[in-house]
Formats: structure tokens, sequence, C-alpha cells
């Protein structure tokens, strides 16, 4: 499925961790397995997946499990979607390895779209 792109989506809001995953499935990425806390979000990270979605509270932002979901998967596009203000946002994660900070005020299809041309864009820039 999908040329082979596959994710990880990880929010403690299960309505939008499922609304989510399906907008991403509609742009062709499967999503392999979903989760609600950072703990999920580093153990999911082994499987090693194209693209890890997160949301940045979950219920408490822990920017040493970030760190360590992007050790474990380095190659991953790791896309943070948040309810904060973006500048407050990215204050905050500034130098931990985020590829790509929206918003979820932004229509989860316009976010799936962003984020599915980041990781093929990123996919051909690799090929």
């Amino acid at each position: 499925m999908g040329g082979g792109l596959t994710a990880i989506v990880c929010d403690d809001a299960p309505g939008f961790r499922v609304l989510m995953a399906a907008v991403l499935r509609e742009q062709d990425i499967d999503v392999i397995d979903q989760g609600a806390t950072w703990a999920d979000a580093e153990a999911l990270s082994v499987q090693v997946p194209d693209l890890i979605v997160a949301d940045l509270w979950m219920p408490s932002f822990d920017e040493d499990a970030l760190v360590r979901v992007r050790a474990s998967a380095p190659n991953a596009t790791l896309a943070i979607v948040t309810a904060l203000n973006l500048v407050d946002a990215a204050e905050q994660i500034a130098a931990l390895g985020v590829d790509l900070l929206l918003s979820k005020s932004t229509p989860p299809d316009e976010v799936a779209a962003t984020i599915a041309a980041h990781v093929r864009g990123a996919e051909t820039a690799t090929a």
C-alpha cells in the first residue's frame, strides 16, 4: 500500500488520532500503528516507519522522549501537530530534529497533504 510509505500516529485525543490516520491513508500512507503518549511514540518508533506524526502535548511535552523517538527512527519524517501557538511550539522543539510543525487548527486533510508532500519530497531527494 502507498508505495511502501508507512507511518505511526500518536495523539492523546482518540478522535484526532483516528482522523489523522484516516486522512494519511487517503494520501496512500499506510498507518501501521497508533499510540496516545510519548512513551508509545518511543516504543512504536522502533518499527522505523517513514513517518511519525505526534501531538506535542500528550498530555505533556517530553523533550527527552522526542529525542529518543528521533534517535530510534533517524530517517523518518517527524511531524509534530499541535494546538499550541506555532511560534511557542517552535521555541520548545528548536534543535530537536523535528521536520514539520503543523497546527491542529488546519483542516486534517490539508495537514495530511502537507505531510505526504514532504515525505514524498524527502523520499525523492534521497532516491
